[in-house]
């Protein structure tokens, strides 16, 4: 069975008819307000087909910029590759990957996807460590919140991802750019590959963006209304991801956003030989 496409806000919006679109998603004009003011692309409508193209013209006629995903392109994404050590050297960026040198040349064409919880936003350290043997979702889960940079460009015709995470990576290639505080080098490391790489774009939507918690089925200590219609950490969100591919649901916020960011973003870049 085809998983449904996946209808998707893809912010800046136009003008937004709030009582147009509070009528299509079934909410009051106040709270559509709040979800169209939002600055990271979310999932609206999960459809087949025809159907899916319908709801998004209705979307992009009521000046919601929309974007229309197959869901077997979002299961497809690689998952996070956090780089161990990096350098910018004089052709492009060395990242240091399970024991093994990535190099990544400046004249690439590379999607960037920056996430970051506010700088009041503390934290909780993970029971969970990036090792030699963490894949999948299990590192997705390690780095959950941290704030990191995902690089996502093609190699052998396959779509790859490096992951910059701040508390994982060492920023000591920054060499005499390396700052005194961890976010501050974050931050260098961003500008950095904006000002090095010759075609990249940078979807920066997710920054500053506070975390929210996954629906967990059964978890008393979490109200799946807080969060409206398929905003992430609900139930209808799980439900309709997991309908694309079983497990999907499971995937962490920002591991989310930055696939989202990636495939509504990718258009911003030449096009990849294939």
């Amino acid at each position: 069975m085809q998983p449904p496409t996946l209808v998707v806000s893809n912010p800046p919006h136009r003008k937004v008819d709030l009582d147009a679109v509070a009528a299509m998603i079934g909410l009051d004009v106040y709270e559509t307000r709040l979800k169209f003011i939002f600055s990271a692309p979310e999932v609206l409508a999960a459809l087949d087909g025809e159907y899916a193209t319908a709801k998004a013209e209705s979307f992009e006629s009521a000046g919601v910029s929309v974007a229309q995903i197959d869901g077997r392109e979002l299961t497809a994404i690689p998952w996070p590759e956090p780089v161990s050590s990096f350098e910018f050297t004089g052709k492009g960026l060395t990242a240091r990957i399970r024991s093994r040198n990535v190099e990544l040349p400046y004249d690439s064409s590379v999607v960037g996807v920056y996430c970051k919880p506010p700088s009041n936003f503390r934290v909780e350290p993970s029971e969970k460590a990036v090792g030699p043997l963490s894949f999948g979702l299990e590192v997705a889960e390690a780095i959950e919140w941290m704030a990191n940079l995902d690089l996502y460009f093609f190699r052998d015709d396959a779509l790859q991802r490096l992951s910059i995470v701040q508390g994982v990576t060492d920023f000591s290639g920054l060499g005499p750019m390396q700052k005194r505080t961890a976010d501050e080098n974050m931050a260098e490391v961003v500008a950095g590959c904006s000002r090095r790489f010759t075609s990249m774009h940078l979807d920066a939507r997710m920054e500053n963006v506070r975390p929210r918690r996954r629906f967990v089925g059964g978890d008393s200590a979490h109200n799946p209304d807080l969060r409206k219609r398929y905003s992430f950490g609900t139930l209808l969100l799980r439900e309709i991801l997991n309908s694309v591919s079983p497990g999907l649901g499971d995937l962490t916020q920002y591991e989310l956003g930055s696939r989202l960011g990636y495939l509504t973003g990718r258009s911003q870049i030449s096009s990849p030989r294939r």
